[in-house]
């Protein structure tokens, strides 16, 4: 791969490159079928089938990508139908890069990846749509509350005084988790091993999901500490997005 990349001019990207590998990469019969393929009966029975391009079973990254993108995009035509050709197909693209991405890189290298279309495109659980519906549901709160992230952050907040309420201790867990980010992304390079990035997007997602639901925002009658959960959304929406990025992972607008 290296002498491949140096023959089509790629010098820098070339002597920069490291091979990743896995232990296997295989597909659940049900995604096999999907894409066209005559699965027998007995692999039928099978939790994966291994991809093999000496047998003639194997997947083109491109068909796969496209095959994920017509499947988001029947999700979004759904959800958005008020939104133009254009805005739907961008949305529907981030959503399956972002699944794909999220789904081969959150197995650590000993792991068997058995691909499944329907896994990896859920809006609920260990998945990259699941990362990004927190980082839309974050911006979200800023669009209704008329204000920036970024103002949130940089306004003067009482955080010793509601860090110390009934709930402070819960919502200092979710600021500890996002100022991982940056050691996680670290190790993630010391290691070779994204998958330490995966699991920190989704355990973020949940513990941010769970404080939306916990703490109504946008209604929130004390303004002081509307500044403070507002803050802590921002706080949280930022470390996502950067470590999402680490991933290669984008957010889209709405989802």
């Amino acid at each position: 791969m290296i002498e491949a990349l140096r023959l089509l001019g790629y010098t820098e990207q070339a002597a920069h490159y490291t091979h990743f590998s896995y232990e296997m990469v295989a597909l659940t019969p049900g995604c096999a079928m999907e894409l066209g393929y005559d699965v027998s009966e007995e692999d039928r029975a099978k939790s994966y089938i291994e991809v093999s391009g000496r047998k003639g079973f194997g997947v083109k990254a491109d068909d796969l990508l496209d095959a994920l993108i017509a499947a988001a995009r029947k999700e979004v035509d759904a959800r958005h139908p008020e939104l133009d050709d254009s805005e739907r197909r961008s949305i529907s693209e981030q959503i399956a890069i972002g699944a794909l991405r999220y789904f081969m890189l959150k197995f650590t290298k000993q792991s068997v990846i058995a691909f499944d279309f329907k896994e990896a495109l859920a809006f609920e659980g260990e998945t990259g749509p699941y990362a990004q519906y927190a980082v839309v549901r974050a911006t979200n709160i800023f669009r209704k509350a008329g204000i920036e992230p970024e103002q949130a952050l940089t306004s003067d907040v009482e955080f010793e005084r509601f860090f110390a309420d009934d709930s402070g201790t819960e919502i200092w867990e979710l600021w500890l988790l996002a100022g991982k980010t940056s050691s996680i992304i670290e190790q993630c390079i010391a290691t070779t091993e994204p998958a330490y990035a995966a699991k920190h997007a989704f355990q973020l997602a949940q513990q941010f999901n769970n404080f939306y639901h916990r703490h109504h925002i946008l209604t929130e009658a004390d303004e002081e500490r509307k500044k403070f959960l507002l803050a802590t959304a921002a706080v949280v929406r930022r470390e996502l997005i950067s470590v999402l990025g680490a991933m290669g992972i984008t957010v889209p607008p709405v989802m």
